[in-house]
């Protein structure tokens, strides 16, 4: 059947400067976000649960997130203990054994699209990803670049479902620079993905891929905290 991929504005450095270290525990306050997650990720809600209860029961998977966010390399992107295994079946071993890798993935998207990434509007990729609605020739930046982003990081993942991948501003100031290689025929999905890499340029913002993300409960997050409503209407 295939998965469904969509591509969002992403605030690079915010996430960087801001929600990294925050996911690190180094600086802020995420119990009040991650109780707030509970009320939507858990089974039957939290309404149950005493406020005793409920913080306890957050404090306890926020510990397990700092850790699993302290072990990450700079980049944020690179797990050394995970992205070191040489094959998919010591990879879903390890992250079937590592403790609150469901909940850091969880929250992880939850968190990104509450602090520093737009779930709407976004660019519905459909069963695949950007790569297929272009032409692209080997050895460009726009190839080397998109294939980049089509790239799944499965530590994000959880059941194949999570954030994917993201470039940066490097990138997109390539993709600009290279946009004549960003060669298609009649494809409404390369059009609107031009005009998404032409935002993100214009606004200093980056652009952020993901699958199977959880639309119900995305959406009730906060919209347009990366670009106003009046830029899309135009």
């Amino acid at each position: 059947m295939g998965y469904w991929c969509t591509l969002h504005l992403f605030n690079e450095e915010k996430f960087y400067s801001e929600t990294v270290l925050e996911l690190k525990g180094q600086v802020g306050n995420l119990l009040p976000s991650y109780k707030e997650f509970l009320r939507t990720n858990v089974t039957g809600g939290i309404n149950h649960l005493t406020i005793k209860e409920i913080d306890e029961l957050a404090l306890s998977q926020l510990e397990k997130i700092y850790k699993i966010s302290n072990s990450f390399n700079e980049t944020f992107k690179n797990y050394p203990a995970f992205h070191s295994l040489k094959n998919w079946d010591l990879e879903l071993n390890f992250l079937g054994s590592l403790e609150g890798h469901y909940e850091f993935c969880k929250f992880f998207e939850y968190y990104i699209f509450e602090k520093c990434s737009d779930f709407y509007p976004h660019i519905p990729l459909g069963k695949g990803g950007v790569t297929r609605n272009f032409d692209l020739k080997p050895n460009t930046y726009s190839n080397n670049i998109i294939g980049a982003l089509d790239s799944w990081n499965h530590f994000f993942l959880q059941d194949m479902f999570g954030i994917t991948n993201w470039i940066s501003n490097e990138d997109i100031e390539l993709l600009i620079l290279d946009k004549q290689n960003l060669v298609f025929e009649e494809n409404i999905i390369a059009e609107a993905t031009i005009r998404f890499i032409e935002i993100a340029n214009q606004n200093k913002l980056r652009l952020l891929a993901g699958v199977d993300l959880d639309i119900d409960r995305n959406e009730l997050l906060p919209q347009n905290k990366l670009i106003t409503s009046d830029l899309w209407n135009d």
